[in-house]
């Protein structure tokens, strides 16, 4: 899970100096992160969640004291067992080895180096400059991000995104379809430095100018 500086110059930055630190981990990061999050969004037993990328599952690991309803996402098989190992028995946490995406179905997912090495890469888009080798992929579920919202049926008060590039088409259905309407707050991770298309950059400009048209804060992560 990748915590650089991408987004921080448009995306609004609610957390301390520390998650920037070069003295922790990207692992260690994320919880500092989430800690804060719990603060920031004022969460509590009757809040919800909602993970896409779950990775390692750190922002779980954190959340669990706090008894909030977490519903998990993470396509990779090896992180997804990794979560399987950690949260399977957690009556809090919901987790789901299909892909988030802007329809239901299968698509195409990309291995940054290979199929057991454990990085945080792996994406639905194979324009992203760090996926080498086409070759190296499996095929994934995916779940509408509009269906998924609708499914949990009650509002989501934090939605967390960190997709690999992905980010923008889930976000262009979420303010098309009038979902965003059932989240109180959005934090994604923006990947733009490793998108190259103008088609990424130009949806990217798009969805950006929808929210702040609706005045609605984009939270990095």
């Amino acid at each position: 899970m990748k915590h650089g500086l991408d987004g921080i110059d448009f995306l609004e930055f609610r957390f301390s100096d520390e998650v920037l630190s070069d003295k922790y981990s990207d692992r260690e990061k994320t919880a500092i992160q989430t800690r804060e999050l719990i603060e920031i969004e004022s969460l509590g037993p009757d809040s919800t969640v909602l993970d896409i990328g779950a990775n390692y599952g750190e922002v779980e690991k954190v959340l669990t004291p706090v008894g909030c309803k977490v519903h998990a996402f993470e396509p990779h098989p090896l992180f997804f067992s990794k979560l399987q190992d950690s949260y399977t028995d957690n009556p809090n946490i919901s987790i789901s080895n299909c892909a988030v995406w802007k329809t239901n179905g299968k698509k195409t997912f990309y291995f940054k180096r290979s199929a057991s090495a454990l990085n945080g890469g792996a994406t639905l888009m194979s324009e992203k400059t760090n996926i080498t080798n086409l070759n190296l992929n499996v095929e994934v579920t995916c779940l509408d991000i509009f269906d998924l919202i609708t499914s949990i049926g009650k509002p989501v008060d934090v939605l967390k995104m960190d997709v690999e590039g992905a980010e923008y088409e889930i976000l262009q259905r979420l303010y098309e379809s009038g979902a965003y309407k059932s989240v109180k707050s959005i934090y994604f991770e923006d990947h733009s430095r490793k998108m190259p298309s103008e088609n990424f950059h130009r949806l990217k400009a798009n969805v950006l100018e929808s929210y702040k048209n609706e005045n609605i804060s984009l939270y990095w992560w």
